[in-house]
């Protein structure tokens, strides 16, 4: 017998949705919200908006994600690296979940997995160890910004084959 697709309702972006054990959001503050770093004439600085923990090279590069259905049977994870990405020109959705373990391993807890709608120009840095899939662009294509420790995409990625689907629904 066929496992059960798990079905997840987008949400935007918010802390609720997205809380400080899975990450940071990034995002410029709401007037008042809270006081610049610096500011001038000319500009005003939100410092510490998101921070992250690099013991070497940080890595930023830009991967032009395609649309497609809002689902996937597969997640990735980076156990040892926070990892940032950033919505340039579009909104982008993408699934969520917490680590549990399975026979000693790590694995996406299904049961608590969200989905995520980042806005253009705005993003987020994952904690290690959640786990997350490409996003899915809500246009014909959109840019990201990753940001990760460098070689993270060679030494620090695995990906798990799921039983059932991950179905976003709008």
């Amino acid at each position: 017998m066929a496992a059960t697709n798990t079905k997840v309702k987008v949400e935007y972006l918010s802390p609720r949705v997205f809380d400080s054990s899975m990450g940071q959001i990034i995002a410029t503050p709401k007037e008042g919200e809270r006081e610049p770093t610096l500011q001038s004439e000319a500009f005003k600085f939100y410092g510490g908006i998101a921070l992250m923990n690099i013991k070497n090279v940080f890595e930023l590069g830009i991967c032009v994600f395609n649309q497609r259905e809002l689902e996937t049977d597969q997640l990735e994870q980076h156990a040892l690296t926070q990892e940032m990405l950033f919505a340039i020109d579009g909104d982008f959705i993408m699934p969520v979940a917490p680590i549990i373990q399975k026979n000693g391993e790590a694995w996406p807890d299904l049961d608590r997995v969200v989905a995520i709608r980042v806005p253009m120009g705005q993003g987020v840095v994952f904690n290690h160890g959640f786990w997350h899939w490409a996003p899915f662009p809500l246009k014909a294509s959109a840019s990201v910004i990753v940001g990760f420790e460098k070689d993270t995409a060679d030494k620090d990625l695995v990906i798990r084959d799921l039983d059932s689907k991950i179905v976003m629904q709008l």
